[in-house]
């Protein structure tokens, strides 16, 4: 019944949201539509998983409704990472806002938050060696 299921993020700007997407966290694009005027909608990859990226006004076309700040935000990407700390220097180093510096975490895991362009939380995670954990 159901198969392959994969966040989309709605965006104010998707060519900068692609830019950071591809160009920073090593996405690739694989579909795109319309395929020759203006972008709306692009399917990007990460080894065996995707996520979708659309502009805010194909939403309200799609779904009757608009993008919605207010609240706390409806999505999280999590990506795995060899080094918590030095992923996130670069992230910074790219743009992004740091919410929470990297810390080690009770579950084993060193974790870090940041945001991308549209304020949406990335929180970025390596699993600490068996030295690490106490």
């Amino acid at each position: 019944m159901f198969q392959e299921p994969f966040p989309i993020l709605y965006v104010k700007d998707i060519d900068r949201s692609l830019r950071f997407y591809c160009s920073t966290l090593g996405f690739q694009m694989k579909y795109r539509w319309p395929v020759e005027s203006a972008l709306e909608y692009a399917f990007l990859t990460l080894r065996v998983l995707g996520l979708g990226i659309a502009a805010q006004k194909v939403m309200a076309a799609i779904h009757g409704r608009a993008v919605s700040r207010q609240g706390p935000p409806q999505f999280q990407l999590c990506l795995s990472v060899e080094d918590t700390d030095r992923a996130s220097q670069y992230l910074l180093s790219r743009g992004a806002k740091q919410l929470v510096s990297p810390s080690d975490r009770p579950w084993g895991e060193r974790c870090a938050s940041l945001e991308d362009p549209d304020g949406n939380p990335i929180q970025i995670t390596a699993k600490l060696s068996r030295r690490g954990l106490a």
